[in-house]
This record gives C-alpha cells, structure tokens and sequence, in this order.
C-alpha cells in the first residue's frame, strides 16, 4: 500500500504570509536598534558638553563674567552642531539658570533635535534629547601659611613664584585669604595692619577679599618680601592661622548674620617642628626656678611681666638631650620691628626678649649668649605654650613622625624614651613636646575647639587643613603632616592617624621644584574643585 505524504504546499504559504505581516515589526525593532544607538551617542555627547560647560562657568562665578554667556560659549565650543559625529544634530537650545551668592551655582538644561534614519520608515523624522548639570561654587576664606626657615634658603625664589601663583587662582573681591609667614617664630604677613596683629579671635583682621589689588600691601606683594632663616615653629603658624581665621569669621557673622564659607589653611613647610612658643612665668604654671636672679619669677593675673618667647632646637632629630637652644623673642608680640622686617630679615628670630622688662634681672647685663640664662633656671617644660596648647602626648604627634629623604635623620624623632615635663633643659623633650604641640593646634583647629568662647557665635566653623611637605632640603616629617592634614587612609609607625570625625584634608609631598609647583597646583584645585 502506498504511503501518504502530507503536502507542504499550504505551509510554504503560511510562512510567506508570516514574513509578510512580521516585516514591519522586525523593521520597527531594527529601526529602534540603529536609531537608539545613534541617539546614546548623542545624548553623551551632550551631556560631556554640558558638564564642561558647568564647570567652565561655575568656576567664574565668583567673577566679573557673565556666568550665562559664558556657559554657553564653552556649550558651542564643546557640542558642534553640523559636524561629524554629531548625527546631524542641530537647534541646540540650552537654559542657563544661575543663583548668585556666597555659595552660588549654575544650573544648565540643554535640548537638541536629531534627525532619525531608520525610524522614518515608521513615520518618525526627528527626536528631542537633553542633559542637565549644575556645578556650585562656594567663596573661600583661606589662610595660607608658609614656612620660611633657613633650610629654604637655596629654593626661596621658586616658592615665592609658586605661592603667588596660588594665590593669584583665588578671585579678589570674592574669597577671602591671608597670610602668617613662620620660622623660629610666627608672624602674621598678610593683611599688612595692624602690625603686631592682635591675638584676640574677635579683633581687627583676618583673611579680607583684597588680597590681589595691586597693592603695594596686598597678599602677592608681602609674600614677595619673603626670605628664608631661622627656625620652625610649625605649632605657632597653625595657631596665628586659626586666630586670623575665626576674626573673618566673627566679622562676616557680625556684618552678614551667617558665614557660610569654605575654610582653609594651606600649610607649607620644608622642615620639622624645631621651636614652640611660651609662658614661662605663668601665674600658677611658672617653671621659673626659685633660685634664678629673674625678678619676675611669676607673673600676676591679669599679667602684667609676662616672659613670652619661644624656645629652640638645633640639630637633627631625634633631638639630642642637650640640643635646647635658647629662649627668644615671639614677633608677633614684637612692637620694636615692623611686619616687613619679620618678613624679609630672618635674623630677628635670633633676637633675645624686647623690650627686656619681663626679663630683668635673670642675666649678667653685659652677656647674652645662646645658652640663655631662662633654660638653667626652668624647673621644667610648661604644661602648655604660650597660647594654651597642651604639650602632653594626648595627641601622639611625636609618636607618629616618619622622615622623609633626611639622610642625616633618624627615621623618627620617638627614640622609645617616653615623653616627661621633668627637665626645662632637655633638647629632646623639648623636640616632643613640639612635635605634639603642633598636632594639638591641629586638633582644635578641625574641631573649631574655640567655638564655645566666641560670644554671640552661632555657626561653628569647618576648617580644612591642607599641607604640602618638600623633601628636597633637610626633609619633612610625612607622618606629622598627613596627621595635620586628616588625610583618609594615613598612618605612620603603626599609628592610623585618620579621624573620620572631622574634615578630611590633604597632603601633598613633593621632591623637587616641579614637583613643588604641581603641589600647590592640586592643593588650589581641591580647594576650587566644583561640586556638580
């Protein structure tokens, strides 16, 4: 019996009929491929351009320029309508919206209509994509410290250039800086008056919007009468800075009702703490021996003889015993000199007490040497410096030190010797105790610790630190600086120095001039960077 075979006849037609009635889907989705990818291209494009464009203009906000026009020059400049790789995009139509202010921000939203290619075929000619970005600057109110100790001497001239140039990417009449120029001793450099700058947080001065006038007294020119000598009182610096500081605080609080700048303090420094400022006959803290000539053994309170100065190391760490200097005078109390003196002639950190009242009777009148009568007659080392930072080892700064190309140095200044205020003379206590003087005024600089003693103060103050370390001289102390700094993720000698409760900031290290001029370079862009 023949077999029966079932005709495919009636099935070719189906699938001809199938093919038919998909075509214009399978068209549809090949349309929806070819064209989405063309408008993903696009879109990115767009939204690069947009981006750029923020941030082009967010960083002249806090200029002269028009922020509108400007946004949509880079706009133009960035998406080529026309051109190749633009997929015939055109009628690019952006809205620029700017909220001017302390803290100001342009907002930018950009449309632009690009013919399709494949979608046609299914009645549609063109589409619209869009981006959107908005970038904010806030005014800054920076205080730049810088060091100037004699191992500076041979690259004085690059960091001069350098720090001008730092200065100079902040917009006069808008941010606000100052200056506090350090070697044994600190002094405030920047604004030029009142000279000696008062000590009060509530006082005249402070990082001001002038700056960058053309002044024969403006931030850029007193930085240029800087030269190198002397010392390092890293501690002192950071303390004048805080002080200069919380004035702008308290006068833009007093004229504005709030102040919500951004607060810096840009730290310099191609050394280690060599010096630290003091009280030596404080009422109830004097460490003035009882068998000392001085007449003013202990002061009164409100005082009236207070023995201020600083005391000095010399050599290397990690100090030697019997490295403890002398006692000298703090210029930032000296009324004898003028700010330019202090700036350019780094000679006066070797000047003893002047006037010499506070002193009197504690030296033979005719012998004045660098082993100075106070230091044989201190009973120990202060408790604290002359403007109340804590000597003791609470904050650790010693116990975290780590050298940087420092040949002659030991590779920390912590040689297991534990920390002690017993001896007044002993040069490698003292070194300790200027190491963690220094990280002390850190610590209250990042907290704003003075915000409960500021009267009528109702906006705590978040303070930043930024350091640059140079190793091409004697060499830095890296440890220290990133502790100065809260740099997230730093740690020396076993110790994690990071506190994610306070402000993170950063440290740049650099091992020559290029170098040098690339660190001020990123410590000014993460200072200016835009949030968008």
């Amino acid at each position: 019996m023949a077999k029966k075979t079932r005709s495919l006849r009636g099935r070719r037609g189906s699938i001809t009929l199938f093919v038919a009635l998909s075509m214009p889907i399978m068209l549809g989705v090949a349309a929806l491929g070819m064209d989405g990818t063309m408008l993903y291209i696009v879109q990115t494009e767009l939204a690069a351009a947009v981006d750029g464009a923020a941030l082009g203009a967010g960083r002249l906000l806090s200029t002269n320029a028009n922020p509108t026009d400007i946004a949509t020059e880079f706009l133009n400049a960035n998406f080529r309508v026309g051109q190749p790789g633009f997929w015939g995009a055109h009628n690019l139509t952006p809205t620029i919206t700017v909220v001017t202010g302390t803290s100001k921000t342009v907002t930018i939203t950009a449309n632009v209509t690009v013919p399709t290619m494949f979608a046609r075929l299914i009645g549609v000619n063109s589409t619209t994509v869009a981006a959107t970005a908005t970038a904010t600057r806030r005014d800054t109110r920076i205080e730049f410290v810088i060091d100037r100790s004699g191992s500076m001497q041979p690259v004085i001239a690059n960091l001069i250039t350098y720090a001008q140039g730092f200065t100079e990417q902040f917009t006069n009449g808008y941010d606000e800086m100052g200056l506090v120029v350090f070697s044994g001793s600190a002094v405030v450099g920047y604004p030029a008056t009142p000279w000696p700058s008062g000590l009060s947080p509530t006082g005249t001065g402070g990082p001001n919007n002038s700056f960058y006038n053309g002044a024969s007294t403006d931030m850029v020119h007193q930085i240029g009468l800087i030269d190198a000598n002397g010392g390092t009182a890293t501690g002192e610096g950071l303390a004048l800075a805080y002080i200069e500081l919380q004035k702008a605080h308290m006068r833009d609080m007093a004229a504005n009702g709030n102040d919500p700048r951004m607060n810096a303090i840009v730290l310099f420094t191609d050394g280690v703490p060599s010096s630290a400022p003091v009280y030596l006959n404080k009422n109830g803290s004097s460490v003035i021996s009882n068998g000392s000539p001085c007449n003013n053994k202990i002061d009164t309170s409100p005082p009236t003889n207070p023995m201020y100065g600083y005391v000095a190391e010399s050599g290397y760490p990690p100090y030697s015993h019997s490295s403890a200097q002398g006692f000298y005078q703090l210029g930032s109390l000296d009324t004898a000199n003028t700010q330019a003196n202090y700036l350019g002639n780094g000679s006066l950190d070797y000047t003893f007490p002047n006037p010499k009242t506070p002193e009197s009777g504690c030296n033979s009148a005719s012998n004045i040497s660098n082993n100075w009568y106070s230091l044989s007659y201190l009973t120990a080392i202060p408790s604290f410096d002359k403007y109340g930072y804590s000597f003791s080892p609470n904050g650790n700064g010693y116990k975290v030190s780590a050298f940087t190309s420092t040949p002659n140095h030991a590779t920390s200044i912590y040689t297991g010797t534990a920390f002690s205020t017993a001896d007044g003379t002993d040069g490698y206590q003292w070194g300790l105790a200027e190491w963690d003087e220094a990280d002390q005024v850190a610590e209250a600089i990042r907290t704003d610790a003075n915000y409960a003693n500021r009267a009528g103060d109702t906006s705590q103050m978040n303070i930043t630190i930024y350091t640059i370390g140079y190793t091409g001289t004697n060499g830095t102390d890296y440890g220290l600086l990133q502790k100065l700094a809260n740099m997230p993720g730093s740690s020396a000698n076993n110790y994690s120095t990071y506190n994610d409760n306070e402000p993170p900031g950063l440290y740049v290290q650099a091992s020559d001039t290029t170098a040098l001029a690339n660190a001020f370079s990123t410590i000014a862009t993460a200072i200016l960077r835009l949030s968008h």
